[in-house]
């Protein structure tokens, strides 16, 4: 993928590297590349041509809070199903739990979290339903759209500016598809 300037810009601002998140930790970038690479931690969110991989800055907050890499599927999956519930949401968890491994979930959330995931799909599928029974007319439904909208862009991050860095987007759309 050709990256433009404004891309790497955007990349270098927003993400940081495996080696700035360890700085603080106890972990080093070599202990933590292989629990990536083992499906235990997620992949990095974007990959420059270098190959240098960045991540969110909350990176490791998930596996903290699960206690650590071992337990953040099971904890992941509680999360998940816990918010789910409130949503009635269909049984989607594999595949957001792949969506997160993927690193994809770093390109579209601002804080990721299995909550945050629930909630984008379920807006972006109430979107969909009121988008295709419109009635523009009503005030209740341009309320109901407009209440959504603001509601999903707060949980979305920006994204990088050209569509050469678009292939992380479309993949963070076709996970809610």
């Amino acid at each position: 993928m050709d990256l433009t300037d404004a891309d790497i810009e955007y990349v270098r601002d927003n993400y940081v590297t495996l080696a700035e998140l360890c700085t603080e930790r106890s972990e080093t970038p070599e202990e933590v590349e292989p629990l990536i690479e083992q499906g235990l931690l997620p992949q990095p969110a974007y990959v420059l041509e270098d190959g240098t991989g960045f991540f969110p800055r909350d990176y490791f907050r998930l596996a903290d809070e699960a206690g650590g890499p071992a337990e953040l599927r099971a904890s992941f999956a509680a999360r998940w199903r816990a918010a789910r519930e409130a949503t009635q949401e269909a049984d989607a968890l594999e595949q957001d739990w792949q969506v997160y491994l993927d690193g994809v979930w770093g390109v579209c959330l601002r804080d990721v979290t299995p909550e945050t995931i629930v909630r984008k799909n379920h807006l972006v599928w109430s979107l969909c339903e009121l988008l295709i029974l419109a009635r523009p007319t009503s005030p209740e439904w341009r309320q109901a759209l407009r209440t959504q909208v603001e509601e999903l862009d707060e949980l979305e991050r920006q994204f990088a500016p050209t569509t050469t860095a678009g292939t992380r987007r479309n993949a963070c759309r076709r996970a809610t598809s």
